[in-house]
């Protein structure tokens, strides 16, 4: 006799009294105690009087889709787990979720889950169609399939993401603290991005247990060279490409923290833009139906608690301290060190390097978008980087070694 004919044998309250013995709790950004979950909708389901759907799917604002590995390695705990918690709930109904795009992952799916009654859709689960029934994650129903399959080790799935290279997705156990996971000396650390959330280098220390909020379960260390509210605005701008467009708190609020953000790194920030940041922040985090705009704002606020010091830098100081905002830069080329090699002046993209073979060069500030491909170029080093001053410079073409400040 098969695990599912095994856990049927069982009433559907001595299911859900095993998995609330077992301590199951929901996976990602809604981490929770299974069983009052399972009650809790239970109870709306009878509310709503409506049929029972079991749905499993990542949250709806994983992008990094790190966790979709467990359909191809724990498929069939995934599966398992899935008609296990249909009978508990009595639904009527089972749905697999795939993001958009995962053709080849569908292809495979769609041959394991024959004969099982479990239906792939594809793409944002809409959380307004399935208001009185279940939504849960993937990562839970391999969960489940295990602790019937006796085969359940308690722990978490994490990937660690250094300097844009991510290790493989390994199972954690609880208890395990977050800087022998990253494997990283505090002092290598500015920033910890668990999920969507941001951290300083603090949460180093922090020990992982059942009911710790890892979101996709990406642990991303971030190093001193990032600048944080430039990376705010690069996330703003993915999630805003997420969202269906529903909820008025996500489209709008979105669209707004990436003006503001984008604001702040173009040297045009404003003294009240913290502040309106955090308030916004707020708003979509209570009013927003799904994890796109519940979470959205997650790494802007972060950088507010953590982080306020580079809004002052940038916002009132008008510099950017990690050095990665390029307004807040300036490129020029060292008279003393060019040797009118033309090398720059070929790579500019925007044709603003003035010059000729064996002349100092010069760079039009006014057209420079300070790509910095000249920099990458220059063998002499003498294209120069820098916010602060920029000195004395030919004002017009000079051979080489012939300029002499006055």
């Amino acid at each position: 006799m098969g695990t599912l004919e095994q856990a049927k044998e069982l009433s559907r309250e001595e299911v859900i009294e095993k998995i609330r013995a077992a301590g199951l709790r929901e996976y990602g950004v809604y981490n929770q105690d299974l069983a009052e979950k399972w009650h809790r909708e239970f109870t709306e389901c009878a509310q709503w009087g409506q049929p029972m759907k079991l749905v499993a799917a990542l949250n709806n604002n994983d992008t990094d889709r790190a966790l979709l590995t467990l359909l191809k390695t724990e498929t069939k705990d995934i599966m398992l787990g899935m008609q296990i918690a249909a009978y508990a709930l009595n639904a009527e109904t089972m749905e697999l979720y795939l993001p958009d795009g995962e053709d080849r992952l569908k292809a495979y799916l769609t041959n394991v889950v024959k004969d099982t009654g479990i239906v792939i859709r594809e793409g944002i689960v809409n959380v307004r169609e399935y208001w009185g029934s279940s939504i849960n994650h993937i990562e839970t129903m391999a969960a489940l399939g295990q602790l019937f399959a006796g085969t359940y080790q308690p722990g978490t799935w994490i990937m660690v993401c250094r300097n844009g290279i991510c290790s493989d997705l390994e199972k954690v156990s609880f208890g395990t603290a977050v800087k022998d996971i990253v494997c990283v000396s505090p002092g290598e650390v500015k920033g910890i991005v668990i999920g969507s959330a941001l951290y300083d280098a603090s949460l180093l220390d922090l020990v992982i247990h059942a009911d710790t909020n890892l979101g996709n379960g990406v642990i991303t260390v971030m190093s001193k060279e990032y600048c944080m509210i430039d990376q705010a605005e690069k996330i703003l701008l993915a999630e805003r490409k997420n969202g269906c467009g529903r909820c008025t708190f996500c489209r709008e609020g979105l669209g707004q923290l990436y003006a503001m953000t984008r604001e702040i790194t173009e040297g045009k920030g404003k003294n009240e833009f913290p502040g309106m940041l955090e308030e916004i922040g707020d708003a979509m985090a209570f009013s927003c139906q799904c994890s796109i705009g519940q979470t959205g704002a997650d790494f802007t606020m972060g950088t507010l608690k953590y982080f306020a010091r580079e809004y002052h830098e940038h916002i009132k100081k008008k510099r950017c301290p990690a050095g990665v905002c390029s307004s807040f830069m300036n490129l020029y080329i060292d008279p003393n060190l060019c040797k009118g090699c033309e090398a720059c002046a070929s790579a500019c993209p925007a044709d603003c390097i003035e010059g000729k073979r064996g002349f100092i060069h010069m760079i039009d500030e006014f057209d420079c978008t300070k790509c910095g491909k000249c920099m990458d170029v220059c063998e002499n080093d003498a294209v120069i980087k820098t916010t602060g001053r920029i000195p004395k410079l030919p004002t017009r073409l000079t051979k080489c070694g012939k300029f002499k400040k006055r």
